[in-house]
């Protein structure tokens, strides 16, 4: 260190050598200097301090699990690798965020642990995005954990008993490894000054490095799609993203003056009077449905869709852009009973799961019922996916009816419940009310996961094109599923035709299916698109207009002479404008999260008391039948349970008008209830209490 001085010492004086400079700043300098290379010279007290701040052997670690995340995302190790390579200062701003959280644990005295529980967590959801994307195209997102309830109930569709079992099997080791760490790992101490500036510090570095970090594009947490945004950012940012990212951001600009002159050019206070006869609307989405005459790549024995080839080249058409692929069919409905676009909300959010949990939103339902409509919703699956038993009610519905209201249905070889039912359901909304009627049916028969093995052996229609075997299986499954819809289609439009009052039909897809469909393999060159119809019974409708999701209800009712609401109205007058989407983003923002200026900042809508099935359930008698007793009555199906006394009872579905269950000793104040309940236990409408000491009649 002597010599060492020396040479600064010398150094210093030469630099000041040729100048009138203070001997006491000459001195300040060499002091300073000393310091600086006391305190960083490699001795062996320096690695010692080195050793003892750990975040660079954490930084290790936090490159392998962002690796190992990218490699689980592209499902493949090569991709994976190539991401890091080829996009390196945005492989390291995950492994930034991915650090970050690991840092977290220094803070702790059980670090060494902590760090194991956050890795395996990180792990973890690169695993289950993993087994997500081998089912749809859309990676996981924070909000899925919101609709797993929702999921149960279908888990068997995706997955076998086996994989269950080895699924169940690994996560309860994952837990017991946790446990043993928990008791093995050591405390140590805390050098809470370091663990608190390295925080500090990668919190800054994430704040400042994003505009460095990606190489083709700006980072950014508006996601037009979420597909697309984990290939580009990764998916430790886009996960964490959704994780934070909810609602929509106050625009700028935002106040009571700017909305004040949105709507003078809309003019909300003209609205036209709807002259003649008020038409039934019928709105059909289409699950997984689109033209498969659109892949350039591939043959089909039959044309796999006639109906639908048929009408869109006679009534009015076009193609609709969706907000997803392979999944998200309760955001395209969104899109479409609000006139809202998702591209405003956090990534990869659900409406469904957040805002409309608890508020009313301007929505077609909402908007008909000033004119006199009765609004009803029809689903062929159970009424709690995605909460739809809740939302309806806040998007302005007066009935639903759900799987859980329908009798005998038969299903798909997977287990999807066919779209045929959809008819006598539409059939009996319309019935069931004297007002013009507006239905919304959410079809789901055509929807994955695509068996790989064959299932069905009297499949009409086969692929004329090369694949590979457990591909091919599952697109021929997936084509002769899209057959069976378009049938009907068909049906749909014959019983329509003859239907004693004018109705309207829209039919649209929601989303391509979850295979590795490109833009290159469609002749329309968008794996966005899908396609709408306009057809009508007592009048020809014509027209080709390609539309956005949230589009199409102003459209439609624009072609019946409607334009009652504030969006519709958007829509219909100004599309081409510049300040479209601005205007549309002002707007979305005051109705949902802001002042409700729109409404002269008071809640116009108010919570639908729903309608649970067209006809209602109800019990006309008990009979005590040896050792049974059977419960009649109406609207019965396989999805109603009888409770006594608050407790379900084993039950026996017969017809829409028997149930049975075991003779019990009864009491004079026991009281039993018949109640529609969905696949997760949730009741979603009862009968009227029936009193034994009253009402039960005994027969031998």
């Amino acid at each position: 260190m002597c010599y060492r001085g020396k040479i600064f010492d010398f150094y210093i004086e030469y630099l000041f050598e040729k100048e009138e400079t203070s001997m006491n700043m000459v001195t300040k300098i060499k002091s300073f200097i000393k310091k600086a290379v006391e305190d960083f010279s490699i001795s062996s007290k320096a690695r010692n301090r080195v050793r003892s701040w750990p975040i660079a052997y954490i930084f290790s670690y936090a490159i392998g699990i962002t690796f190992l995340l990218e490699a689980l995302n592209r499902r493949s190790f090569v991709d994976g690798l190539g991401y890091a390579i080829h996009n390196p200062a945005m492989f390291l701003y995950n492994a930034l965020i991915v650090l970050f959280t690991l840092s977290l644990a220094e803070l702790l005295k059980k670090k060494d642990f902590f760090l194991v529980l956050i890795s395996v967590l990180w792990i973890s959801l690169g695993v289950i995005n993993f087994v997500v994307l081998g089912f749809r195209t859309t990676p996981l997102a924070a909000i899925d954990f919101h609709i797993i309830k929702s999921v149960l109930g279908i888990i068997h569709i995706y997955l076998n008993s086996f994989q269950i079992v080895i699924i169940s099997i690994a996560v309860l080791l994952t837990l017991l490894g946790i446990g043993m760490a928990w008791k093995k790992l050591p405390k140590k101490q805390v050098y809470y000054r370091k663990a608190f500036v390295t925080t500090v510090a990668l919190v800054g570095l994430m704040f400042t490095m994003p505009n460095l970090a990606s190489e083709k594009v700006s980072i950014s947490s508006n996601f037009g799609n979420l597909a697309d945004a984990y290939e580009d950012y990764g998916f430790a940012y886009c996960f964490s993203t959704s994780v934070v990212d909810r609602g929509i951001k106050k625009p700028d600009g935002y106040n009571q003056s700017s909305i004040e002159e949105i709507l003078s050019r809309l003019d909300v206070d003209e609205t036209k009077k709807l002259k003649g006869i008020k038409p039934n609307i019928v709105m059909v989405q289409l699950e997984s449905f689109f033209d498969v005459n659109y892949l350039n790549n591939m043959g089909f024995s039959e044309n796999p869709v006639p109906n639908f080839t048929d009408l869109k080249e006679e009534y009015a058409s076009g193609f609709l852009t969706v907000p997803s692929i392979g999944a998200g069919t309760a955001n395209t409905e969104f899109e479409v009973l609000t006139g809202m676009s998702l591209d405003f909300f956090g990534a990869g959010e659900y409406p469904y799961k957040t805002i409309l949990q608890e508020s009313q939103s301007e929505s077609i339902p909402n908007n008909l019922d000033v004119l006199g409509y009765k609004s009803h919703a029809i689903h062929n699956n159970t009424a709690t996916f995605y909460d739809r038993n809740k939302v309806f009610a806040n998007l302005g519905f007066d009935a639903f009816s759900s799987i859980e209201y329908m009798g005998e249905v038969s299903y798909s070889p997977i287990g999807w419940a066919k779209d045929k039912h959809l008819t006598e359901e539409i059939l009996k909304a319309m019935k069931s009310t004297v007002e013009s009627d507006f239905v919304f049916a959410i079809s789901v028969q055509a929807h994955g996961k695509y068996p790989e093995v064959p299932v069905d052996v009297e499949q009409k229609i086969s692929i004329q094109s090369s694949m590979e075997e457990g591909k091919k299986v599952a697109f021929e499954y997936y084509i002769n599923q899209l057959y069976e819809v378009d049938q009907f289609i068909g049906t749909l439009i014959d019983t329509l035709n003859n239907f004693d009052e004018s109705v309207v039909l829209v039919l649209y897809g929601d989303h391509l299916p979850s295979f590795d469909i490109n833009n290159e393999d469609l002749d329309n060159h968008s794996r966005y698109q899908t396609e709408y119809i306009i057809w009508r019974n007592d009048q020809s409708i014509k027209g080709e207009k390609d539309l956005e999701t949230y589009q199409l209800g102003s459209y439609v009712l624009g072609r019946t002479g409607i334009n009652q609401g504030i969006l519709i109205k958007l829509h219909q007058i100004s599309s081409n404008s510049p300040s479209y989407q601005e205007t549309l983003l002002m707007l979305q923002y005051d109705m949902l999260y802001g002042e409700k200026y729109v409404y002269n900042q008071e809640e116009p809508y108010k919570q639908k008391n729903l309608k649970m099935g067209f006809s209602g359930i109800g019990i006309t008698q008990i009979k005590e039948v040896n050792d049974e007793i059977h419960i009649e009555g109406y609207g019965f199906t396989p999805w109603s349970k009888v409770y006594l006394n608050d407790k379900e009872i084993e039950t026996v579905y017969m017809d829409a008008h028997t149930l049975f269950i075991k003779s019990r000793g009864l009491h004079e104040e026991d009281e039993l209830r018949v109640v529609q309940q969905s696949d997760n236990k949730m009741i979603l409408s009862q009968t009227e209490a029936w009193c034994f000491n009253r009402q039960i009649r005994r027969t031998k």
